[in-house]
């Protein structure tokens, strides 16, 4: 028997790994394929550390240069070995997608200046168009980065989910602070109903019972008849101050307590109270996990303190929260509608970025992003992407695993 479950295990261990042996294999021939396009122009560099692109007697050296200044396209050419000084010089670059950026150039002391930012990233099909004396020299070469490719049907076994970037609402929260009690109705003290000696007690501290079940039974004193006790709600009994043979009256006899049901209450001092109110969505963490709920309604304390309390109601059907647990609060207090915004699942870190990857076909790419307002659950973008990029949202770990490992360079 353990024999055969050692070889089911193995079988079963071997299934969940071949999805991602082929994913990393898809991804590996991907990059091999791109930096065998590459080799050649990659190995060539000038004196500036630019590729060397020759015909004939003409040569140019192209760059980008990024040292104290914002991504720029640096080019010298040169005629016989001596520079020249009447040229014109186009560079286009073809980002997935099919966006163009277009870069004309003007001589700039010893060298030719690019007029515009190479944003990142350095990711495109670069296409170099020379003019001189009257003739036209042109080169083409890929000059990739942050990209891969996975089919569909690999992206959907690792489960990688995409959507369309686009307009949200970033919500500003108020952050507040308190802890879980016990709602009034949902706590019972079981009395008897006429005065009589108790003949029967069903049941002991911690016991559960549902509602209507028979707690304990009474002889009464007057009419010397028999009736039961019975739970007016499900839960736990919390408190027992009864026994057989003991003569009760109006004391409290069972506590009954239920915690299916819980209230959250947080403390709002004089500077917040302005800006809560009843029905507002709140956002409540307890031990890592996130609940949302509404704000009931927000009264006084019987103590004169100097804080309002704002309870809201959180079901506890799994029982991992208890009265009297510290819990934190995230009150919408304001909404704020974004033109461009992305599910934070997506965003992840990359070099010194934040990025989310972009979905082109099969294809998927790094995007670096300026980020505006975020709420935890959507973050604005400013700078980086556009209206209806489809990027990753699940599992875009994947991806970023993928690129590092594949060692895909800075390199231009």
């Amino acid at each position: 028997m353990n024999l055969q479950k050692t070889q089911f295990l193995k079988r079963w261990s071997l299934l969940l790994l071949i999805p991602l042996m082929v994913l990393a294999h898809n991804v590996t021939n991907a990059f091999a394929q791109s930096a065998e396009t590459n080799k050649s122009l990659q190995q060539a560099k000038g004196p500036n550390g630019g590729k060397i692109l020759s015909d004939g007697n003409v040569t140019l050296e192209l760059a980008i240069f990024e040292r104290g200044v914002p991504p720029e396209y640096r080019a010298w050419i040169t005629q016989d070995g001596k520079p020249v000084k009447d040229a014109k010089l186009t560079v286009t670059l073809t980002r997935l997608g099919g966006q163009q950026d277009i870069f004309n150039f003007n001589q700039n002391n010893d060298y030719w200046l690019g007029d515009g930012v190479v944003t990142e990233p350095h990711s495109f099909d670069v296409s170099v168009d020379l003019r001189l004396d009257g003739s036209n020299y042109q080169w083409q070469w890929q000059s990739y980065e942050g990209r891969i490719q996975i089919k569909e049907d690999m992206a959907k076994k690792v489960g990688i989910t995409t959507q369309p970037a686009g307009p949200a609402s970033i919500e500003r929260h108020l952050p507040v602070y308190g802890r879980l009690v016990t709602p009034p109705d949902q706590k019972a003290h079981i009395r008897a109903r006429f005065p009589g000696v108790v003949t029967a007690v069903h049941v002991n501290i911690g016991d559960q019972v549902n509602k209507g079940d028979v707690l304990a039974i009474i002889e009464s004193n007057e009419s010397l008849q028999r009736y039961e006790l019975r739970a007016p709600i499900a839960g736990i009994i919390q408190e027992r101050s009864v026994n057989v043979g003991e003569t009760v009256t109006n004391a409290p006899l069972l506590t009954l307590v239920s915690n299916k049901k819980l209230w959250a209450e947080f403390k709002i001092f004089p500077g917040q109270r302005s800006e809560v109110q009843a029905g507002q969505i709140v956002h409540i963490i307890h031990n890592n996990h996130t609940d949302e709920s509404k704000l009931t309604h927000i009264t006084t304390t019987s103590s004169g303190s100097p804080y309002v309390i704002a309870r809201a109601v959180l079901n506890n059907e799994d029982g991992e929260m208890a009265p009297g647990d510290l819990v934190q609060g995230q009150i919408d207090v304001e909404k704020i509608e974004v033109p461009l915004a992305v599910d934070n699942r997506g965003l992840q870190s990359f070099r010194n970025w934040t990025v989310v990857f972009i979905k082109v076909g099969d294809t998927y790419e790094i995007r670096p992003l300026k980020l505006g307002l975020s709420d935890g659950r959507y973050t604005e973008i400013l700078i980086g992407l556009n209206p209806g990029d489809n990027y990753v949202v699940e599992n875009s770990y994947l991806i970023k695993a993928d690129i590092e490992k594949s060692g895909a360079s800075h390199d231009h």
